[in-house]
This record gives structure tokens, C-alpha cells and sequence, in this order.
């Protein structure tokens, strides 16, 4: 069927339609159902004081956890950054954009001259060297985005 066939056979089904008549009573009740649908819902109205009581109760009970949530954590050492902690040479160490990446499905190891500069922003603390560039191998996702990064002696 070709458009002007379509066209034809719609000013047809147009031409047989026969609207039914306006029945202000089927209107009217229409209308009040849409009213009753869109009105917004009704809010149980509370006064300030027993808000208020609730409020500060909620802020006593906190108080009084807290203590009890940091008893077993005042034996341990405090997290250490991730410059604090010592690498061997031959580790790889995660891109901090990299976590909100999806899951990685394939990679591939490149390596390369970075500058010393964009070390801190893939999470690596910069040699203390007074070369502008190191080699470091990278690990790129399958979305050609760099995931893990380290230094090559």
C-alpha cells in the first residue's frame, strides 16, 4: 500500500466515524475525576513541639552510639594514605578514575614516557628525579582507558 492509497482509505474511515453526542452529565463527572486524581495529597499537620521532641531524640540516641561504634577501632592504627604506603618496584598501582569505570573485560599493557607532572593525578607519588619524563607501563581497558600504572626502573 503506497501513501496515497493510505491517505485515501483514512479521509474513508474519517468520512464513516460518527462522534457521539456531547452528554454534559459523562463531561462533568470526567472532569471530577481528573480533580480528584491531581489534587495534591492531604498533610497530617503536627505542631513544632512534638517535632522538635522528635528531633532531639533522634540526636540523643546518636550520641549515645557513637562512643560504642569507635570502642574497636581505638586499639587499631588509623588508615594509612596511599603515599604512606611502600610499593615494591614491580607492583601496579590502580588509576583513582578507574573506580568509577565499568567492570575491566579485556586490557592491554603499553608502555610509555610519561611526565614526571602526571604521575599524582594516576596515584603515584613522582620519583625524586630531575628528569621531565619516566617509563611506566600502563594498563588500558577495552574502553581505552587507562586503569593501573607503574614505574619501570
Amino acid at each position: 500500500m503506497n501513501e496515497q492509497e493510505l491517505a485515501k482509505a483514512l479521509r474513508r474511515l474519517n468520512d464513516a466515524t460518527v462522534p457521539p453526542p456531547v452528554d454534559p452529565a459523562h463531561e462533568a463527572a470526567l472532569m471530577a475525576a481528573f480533580d480528584a486524581a491531581s489534587a495534591p495529597p492531604r498533610r497530617i499537620r503536627h505542631g513544632y513541639w512534638p517535632m522538635a521532641a522528635l528531633t532531639a531524640a533522634a540526636v540523643v540516641l546518636i550520641a549515645a552510639a557513637l562512643p560504642w561504634g569507635q570502642a574497636g577501632r581505638r586499639g587499631s592504627n588509623p588508615p594509612s594514605s596511599t603515599r604512606d604506603v611502600r610499593l615494591d618496584v614491580n607492583d601496579f598501582v590502580a588509576v583513582p578514575a578507574a573506580a568509577g569505570l565499568p567492570p575491566m573485560e579485556s586490557g592491554t599493557l603499553v608502555r610509555m614516557d610519561l611526565p614526571v607532572s602526571v604521575l599524582p593525578s594516576l596515584g603515584v607519588t613522582p620519583p625524586a628525579t630531575a628528569r621531565a619524563t619516566v617509563k611506566a607501563d600502563l594498563v588500558i581497558g577495552q574502553d581505552g582507558l587507562a586503569r593501573a600504572v607503574r614505574l619501570v626502573n
